[in-house]
Formats: C-alpha cells, structure tokens, sequence
C-alpha cells in the first residue's frame, strides 16, 4: 500500500508541477463554457421573438367568422385586387401568406364535405414559414372542436412557392457555416502542430532561430505558407459542396448550383476562406509554438478546433444578424457565409468581418514573432 501511495504522490506531483498538461486538461471545459455563454447572450438578444409580431396575408372573403377573431391576432390583412399578384409578393418575400377558403365553408363542413383551405408560403422566407406553422396551428386546434376531420389544407395544391433558387440558398445557409470552418479548422490543424512544434522537436527550429532573419518575418513566413495550404483544402471541399448539392437535396435542386451565385459571390466567399484561415492557422500556431512536441500541439489544438466549429454551428439558427455581429472575428464570417448563400450579404457586414478577422490574425502574428524571441518557449527552458 505504502508503494502504491508512493506512485501516487510522485504522478500527482509531475501532472500539477506541468502547467502543461494542467492545461490540457482544464482548457476544454473552459473553452466551451466561456463560448457556450457567449452563444447563448448572443442568441437571447438576436432570436428574441417579438410577441405583438404579426404576419402579412392576404386573405379571401371567404374566411368564416369563427376563424377571423383568431387569425386577427397573428395576421396583419393587406388588400389585394388579384390573388396572382398576392402569390407573386409571397414568392419574392414581400408578403407573407395568402390563404384561401372555399366558398360556403362552414356550410360544406355541416354538410359532412371536406373542403379544402389553400395556405401559399414561402419556406424559404423565416416569417413566411414562421406564420404558416402557427396558422396550422390555429386551423388544427378549430379541428380538434369537431368529432372527425372537417377539411384539409393543401390537398390538391403545393402551397410552398419558394423558388429553387431561395430553396438553394436557404439549404447553403444551413449547412454552409458549420461546414466550412469544420473543413478549414481541419485543413490547419494538418499543418500547424508539425510546423513549429515538428521542428522544436526534431531541432531544426533552433537552427532557423540563430539565422539573421527577423522574428515578425519568421512568423509571417509561418502563417501565410500554413495559411496557403489549408486555403487550397477549403477551396476544394466547397467546389465539392456546391457541385454535389443536388444529388445531396435528392432532386429537389434541378437545375446547376453554381450558377445560381455571381461572380462577386465567389470572390466574397474567396475572400472570408482566406481571412477565416488566417485567423485559425495563426491560433493554431501560436499553440503549436508553445507546445514541446507534436502529440502535445495536437491535443492543446482540439479544444480550439471545437470552439471553431461550435460558432459556425450557431451561425446556423440566426437568421438575421445585427450589423454589429460581423465584426466580432470568425463569427461574423460565419453569418457573412450564411448572407452570402442567401443573397441577402450587407456589403458593411462583408467589409466589418474581413477586417475583424485580419485585425486579429495581425495581432496573432505579432503575439507568435514575441514567442520565436523567447528562449524559455522556443528551447523550452
């Protein structure tokens, strides 16, 4: 026993005298708490649902009285001299909902008929699809009031009138953010643990260090070489993303997803891959630089690389950000992702998150050429 006490003293002595390895073992938690909290403030405020909120529809003369109190309360009613003109407006997210009731509703219902209420959305559209569930809603619990069911809504129509192309983006927006910096986060971390911490380890390191060669270059060298590799990585996988879309949408998407987006969209999407990189590959070898060998570099990176990927995935749910959003670096890239697959990128959102992202990435490289001068990190004395 008094052994075994003995082993235990000496490992728990070599874990907490290594700030090392207690890092590596705290820093996960911490991470994701501080990027959990964030997430969730942020989310509070951005997805706060206004409750007096009412959805635009243009509603035929037909809706019954029982109804009209109930949708009153969530529909703001606009005139419209044709129905067309009203589908057309939901199509281009000008307005909301058009709901049809048949004539003689609550007639054809005493009669034991079913007919048939005509609801066009648009899922593309957040309100759009947001005022359609709860109009569903009300018309379902209007059903539940009677012994079996009385009508139904869409039957012989398809009530969606999203276009491909807003369908496209809509799907884009989605998957986009979380997927990319997946894809990018893993394309650095393939090169920046063996970059500085390959070479500390093997020594060749200390040999670049004695040479005349400033720090800040040494660095700026590291990261725009690391930077250009994981570039080329994220390049590909998009390409690959875009052009598999509608074999991955199982026909929905017909048409040739590329063309949907202009030139100007690629060179924006060009440009935050290369900002969003510089921004991890110099975070990546900031850790790199720190650790004393790959196999640490590596698993000091992985928290970072959840944190990463934690912010692309709540891009996912906020629809439309604040302009203040984009600045804050790599979130803001990833609702200018988000704007840019569904058309809808704010040129001042675009510019705020570039610079936020090359702001930090400077910073970062100017933080590592401070450590390539530090004997106690480079030799790891």
């Amino acid at each position: 026993m008094k052994n075994i006490l003995t082993i235990l003293k000496k490992e728990f002595a070599r874990f907490f005298k290594d700030r090392r390895m207690v890092l590596s073992i705290f820093l996960p938690g911490i991470m994701i708490f501080l990027v959990y909290t964030l997430m969730g403030t942020i989310m509070e405020k951005v997805n706060k649902v206004d409750e007096n909120q009412k959805y635009t529809a243009c509603v035929d003369e037909n809706m019954p009285d029982v109804l009209s109190d109930q949708l009153s309360l969530i529909l703001d009613i606009k005139e419209y001299e044709s129905i067309d003109t009203a589908k057309a407006d939901v199509a281009e997210g000008k307005l909301d909902l058009v709901i049809l009731f048949p004539q003689n509703f609550m007639q054809a219902i005493e009669n034991g008929a079913s007919p048939d209420i005509q609801i066009y959305f648009n899922s593309a559209e957040d309100n759009s699809a947001n005022g359609y569930g709860l109009v569903c809603g009300i018309l379902e619990t209007f059903k539940q009031a009677y012994a079996q069911p009385v009508f139904t809504i869409n039957n012989d129509v398809l009530g969606d009138l999203a276009e491909e192309r807003a369908t496209v983006g809509k799907v884009l927006s989605m998957i986009m953010p979380m997927l990319m910096f997946s894809l990018l986060a893993s394309g650095c971390i393939a090169v920046a643990p063996e970059a500085i911490a390959g070479e500390k380890e093997r020594g060749t390191l200390s040999t670049v260090l004695i040479t005349p060669i400033k720090r800040w270059q040494l660095a700026f060298g590291k990261i725009i070489s690391l930077a250009c590799f994981a570039t080329l990585s994220g390049i590909s996988s998009f390409i690959g993303l875009i052009l598999s879309l509608p074999k991955l949408m199982n026909g929905v998407v017909s048409g040739d997803t590329a063309a949907y987006y202009s030139v100007g969209d690629y060179f924006m999407l060009l440009a935050l891959i290369v900002s969003v990189v510089l921004v991890i590959i110099s975070a990546f070898s900031i850790v790199s630089a720190y650790a004393k060998s790959v196999k640490e570099a590596s698993s000091l990176i992985a928290p970072l690389m959840i944190v990463i990927i934690l912010l692309g995935l709540f891009s996912m749910f906020t629809s439309t950000p604040e302009l203040g959003l984009y600045a804050i670096p790599l979130l803001g890239s990833g609702f200018a992702f988000s704007s840019i697959m569904t058309f809808t990128i704010s040129p001042i959102g675009f510019v705020l998150s570039i610079i936020s992202n090359l702001v930090v990435a400077a910073l970062l490289i100017v933080a590592l050429s401070f450590m390539f001068k530090s004997e106690r990190i480079m030799f790891n004395k």
